[in-house]
């Protein structure tokens, strides 16, 4: 028994080290095997890396490509969202504080800032969650915010609303209850909880006069 613990340190340091030099291992150009590349002439060798340059442009590109679509889809999706407010008639925009906030975030409960959200009926609103420590934002945490016209509910999937999750956190009320201002402690399995409160937007309040 004294034998085999005295081996399993060297045993642990021999590991480390081949698995130092697997990392460190050399990476040829279009992942050609070590020995191919030795017996490669050095114009096939140019060949090579000319077309893996060529290659990692186009990943960048793509990349970059990706990174503008997204960007745009939500400019879009921000430009949509800020003409239904605009839009909204009665009783179909809320507008919410959640006080006291706790967000699951690194794989325990941890003190947010306080959330503001504007919510639109039938449109789902991304926001953040920020978690900050000597004045700094330590950790961050994204989650969605869907009403249906009675139902707020809070999710950390886009779409997940549909599902009635488990982590979803949600507050249900009438037109009425959300007019005199809602106010309930909500929680979200291992995402969300705190204390909410919601009310209609003040332009949301009066029903519209038909002409």
């Amino acid at each position: 028994m004294r034998q085999l613990m005295k081996t399993i340190p060297a045993l642990l340091i021999t590991l480390s080290i081949v698995v130092l030099l697997m990392g460190c291992a050399t990476r040829y150009p279009l992942d050609i095997p070590e020995e191919q590349w030795e017996a490669m002439t050095a114009e096939q060798r140019l060949q090579a890396r000319q077309q893996q340059a060529a290659l990692d442009q186009a990943r960048a590109e793509q990349r970059a490509a990706e990174a503008r679509a997204r960007e745009e889809e939500a400019a879009r999706q921000r430009a949509e969202l800020e003409v239904r407010r605009q839009e909204a008639g009665f009783g179909e925009r809320v507008q919410c504080v959640l006080r006291e906030a706790e967000a699951y975030l690194g794989g325990s409960w941890r003190s947010v800032q306080p959330l503001a959200l504007d919510v639109v009926q039938g449109m789902e609103w991304g926001f953040e969650m920020q978690a900050v420590e000597d004045g700094r934002v330590r950790r961050r945490g994204t989650g969605y915010a869907h009403f249906d016209g009675t139902r707020l509910t809070l999710c950390p999937r886009s779409g997940q609303y549909q599902t009635h999750a488990a982590a979803c956190a949600q507050v249900v009320g009438t037109t009425s209850d959300y007019r005199r201002g809602l106010s309930e402690r909500i929680e979200g399995h291992r995402f969300l909880r705190g204390q909410l409160r919601c009310d209609l937007h003040p332009a949301s309040v009066v029903p519209r006069r038909r002409n």
